[in-house]
């Protein structure tokens, strides 16, 4: 796995204490996380405020290393983007058309699992979009969601 510092770095882009904190924070996560999520795990880290947090964020997001998720509570989630290779469904050239250049997809279109009990929300790599090729020559697309509602193993175990 790599480091946020590696990954930051690798895009092109200038490390700083607050990025990598809060990037570090959502690689360590095996669930997307909200801002009041990251700020908790940041509790103790100097000179990061809920503020800070927003910012890098947005610049995260802006440079395409993690992705926004959205939830039924209309609060946002942030998760990790996940490098090409791991993404078996671009295959084509239509759906290289998706990524940018840092070689991460940026209109992410794999699928997330939402607990509707707990709000987890996990993302499903090996379930992308299939998009037919005409779409892309047609449409400029900004954003791609597939969400699957139900109880995550925890939720079902509580309930039974």
């Amino acid at each position: 796995m790599q480091t946020a510092e590696q990954l930051i770095i690798e895009a092109g882009l200038r490390p700083t204490k607050a990025r990598l904190a809060v990037l570090s924070a959502m690689i360590h996560s095996h669930k997307a996380l909200s801002h009041t999520e990251i700020l908790t795990a940041l509790q103790g880290v100097k000179e990061i405020d809920r503020v800070t947090v927003y910012r890098v964020l947005d610049w995260l997001q802006a440079n395409a290393l993690i992705h926004k998720i959205s939830t039924d509570d209309r609060a946002w989630k942030f998760q990790l983007n996940a490098p090409v290779r791991r993404y078996k469904a671009v295959e084509t050239a239509s759906d290289s058309a998706q990524l940018n250049h840092h070689g991460l997809v940026s209109n992410h279109g794999h699928a997330h699992l939402h607990c509707q009990n707990c709000g987890t929300v996990l993302c499903i790599h090996e379930l992308a979009a299939h998009i037919p090729p005409a779409i892309f020559a047609t449409y400029q697309v900004s954003q791609i969601e597939i969400s699957l509602k139900g109880l995550c193993p925890d939720c079902q175990q509580a309930t039974a």
